[in-house]
């Protein structure tokens, strides 16, 4: 008789992965081709966090220069959970109670600033005609989960209590974020909702190329790889540097936020996704969701874009797009529009 035994062979799931580039639009193979020559291997996570957060600041640097300019910045402090979190206001004039989007900057929860997605900042001041108040949250894996969420769901209290200081709005707020930060945005969003008696001053929620919760599907098997940093070995390093071990909050409804009630407090959401991104099917997810909950959404899938691109203004003009028609999106919903 024949001898029936499984080959040992290691699961691979890149190995079906299509080659990217061809499929890449003009501007992001400019993009692509720029870092390959000044920044390769930035967003490799082979290495130490403290390396890559070091990578990291140095790649975004080159792309943050240009775009608006604000009327002014202030930088300052919000209390938080476990200590002051820096905070930096982006002021498009000097017009008195403009409404406020509180930004949440990704990078996987282990890197990046304020710094690092100046330019998106300044971006979404200018085309949604607001004051945009960037989150520095802590890192992990020094602040693992729900660190970083408490202290972004700290500073938007504290402004919507104090807007009077600030010269904003204490209604109609806005929340946004990217990658990383726009899974912080959602779940402050609910976690504002769920623990301090409402949000009914959240008007929009702005989400760019977010994490919800689903590590599998069509996406995640035919997008991601070593050219925007975004292989499964590297969001499960992201994943496992800001979870507890033994990633015992995966499935939680404020980090997998797919997994809550979103039947209720769900704001008007902007969305906007690669078309070569892995968290492509958790924005359209999401969309699909909120759109039989009759909540106002938008979703924009960009062609031939990976993950990340908008910040990269100086060579894409669809990181411009989405970022002009994300402010426009949230200055149309407080007109009512």
């Amino acid at each position: 008789m024949y001898k029936f035994e499984m080959p040992e062979r290691k699961a691979d799931m890149e190995v079906n992965k299509p080659d990217p580039y061809p499929l890449l639009s003009e501007g992001m193979k400019r993009v692509v081709d720029y870092q390959a020559e000044h920044s390769k291997d930035a967003f490799d996570t082979n290495c130490t966090w403290t390396e890559l957060r070091e990578k990291y600041i140095r790649e975004r640097k080159f792309w943050n220069e240009g775009g608006p300019k604000p009327h002014k910045v202030v930088n300052t402090e919000v209390e938080g959970p476990i200590g002051p979190v820096p905070v930096r206001i982006y002021y498009p004039d000097d017009k008195p109670g403009r409404n406020a989007l509180v930004f949440i900057h990704g990078g996987g929860f282990t890197v990046g600033n304020n710094d690092t997605h100046d330019r998106m900042m300044r971006a979404i001041m200018e085309s949604g005609e607001c004051v945009v108040i960037g989150v520095d949250y802590h890192l992990a894996p020094e602040a693992k989960f729900p660190i970083p969420l408490y202290e972004s769901a700290a500073v938007i209290r504290y402004f919507h209590e104090n807007a009077e200081k600030y010269d904003i709005s204490p209604e109609q707020m806005a929340i946004g974020g990217d990658s990383g930060g726009a899974n912080l945005a959602l779940g402050a969003n609910l976690y504002l909702r769920d623990a301090f008696g409402g949000n009914d001053y959240i008007a929009a929620l702005l989400l760019y190329y977010g994490s919800y919760g689903m590590f599998d599907g069509y996406s995640w098997r035919l997008n991601g790889t070593a050219l925007d940093g975004m292989t499964k070995a590297d969001m499960l390093a992201y994943v496992s540097y800001y979870l507890e071990e033994g990633m015992a909050d995966m499935e939680n409804p404020y980090f997998s936020t797919l997994n809550n009630d979103l039947t209720y407090g769900m704001p008007a959401t902007y969305l906007c996704c690669g078309e070569l991104d892995p968290l492509l099917g958790d924005s359209r997810a999401l969309h699909a969701i909120l759109k039989s909950h009759g909540v106002c959404t938008k979703l924009e899938v960009i062609p031939g874009a990976l993950h990340a691109f908008m910040h990269y203004g100086r060579m894409m003009d669809e990181a411009v797009h989405c970022l002009r028609e994300s402010g426009e999106f949230y200055a149309s919903v407080r007109r009512g529009k």
